[in-house]
């Protein structure tokens, strides 16, 4: 999940542009990004700066997607096999609105042509629910544990998207967890419909857009909504 006017997207964009009218080597955690972006940012050389860092914000979006398919095994078989649906997102500033994306334009040709990929050095420990909130959105006990049966990625896209719709029109239906409900999810534990790797900026909170519950949402947050390959991420 991305977000429009992201910092460190366009942190990263405009590094990469004042390096290039320098001749300068380009160093940034956003670099594959950058690279994947040049054609697009020697254009933004006699054109705007700010037109191509709002393209770049979506061109991360797919980016990341890509590099989960690239470097994560679990997930690209998990893709492969129908049991993970991998959606790209951008959350709208000014309207609270989230466009969603929908798969990599390059997922196909991955999962074909990829079984295996080396990390890049710089990520290796050595180089460095239904259409609402009824009662199966919300799980057995007011929140979704290990209790309640597995969502479908379909379903989980419709409720993601009918969140955020209550989310923008200003109609959200998500309530405080209860005693109960938060009893409910440390006895049986959590089971997520979703998981989205979103940026850290404190306009975007996450769980808000989609007006989930506790137990609804995985979460992970950082500037630019990157990958890394370590122990605990994505």
């Amino acid at each position: 999940l991305g977000h429009t006017k992201c910092g460190a997207v366009y942190g990263a964009t405009n590094a990469y542009i004042a390096a290039k009218r320098q001749e300068a080597p380009v160093t940034s955690a956003l670099e594959g990004l950058l690279f994947d972006l040049a054609p697009v940012a020697d254009k933004a050389l006699q054109d705007s700066v700010e037109a191509v860092a709002a393209h770049a914000v979506r061109v991360n979006v797919f980016h990341t997607v890509d590099f989960l398919l690239k470097h994560s095994a679990p997930i690209r078989e998990k893709v492969r096999s129908g049991q993970v649906e991998i959606q790209g997102g951008l959350y709208h500033l000014d309207t609270g609105k989230v466009e969603f994306m929908g798969r990599s334009p390059k997922q196909e040709e991955i999962l074909k042509s990829i079984d295996a990929l080396t990390l890049p050095p710089s990520m290796t420990r050595e180089g460095g629910r239904t259409l609402g909130y009824g009662p199966a959105a919300r799980g057995t006990y007011g929140v979704r544990t290990t209790a309640d049966a597995p969502v479908s990625a379909e379903d989980a896209l419709k409720m993601l998207k009918a969140g955020n719709e209550r989310f923008a029109v200003g109609a959200p239906l998500a309530k405080h967890a209860t005693l109960k409900m938060r009893e409910a999810l440390v006895s049986h534990g959590q089971a997520p419909h979703t998981a989205i790797l979103g940026c850290a900026d404190s306009r975007v909170p996450v769980d808000t857009v989609f007006d989930a519950m506790p137990g609804d949402l995985f979460v992970l947050r950082n500037a630019g909504n990157t990958c890394t390959h370590a122990e605990g991420s994505m």
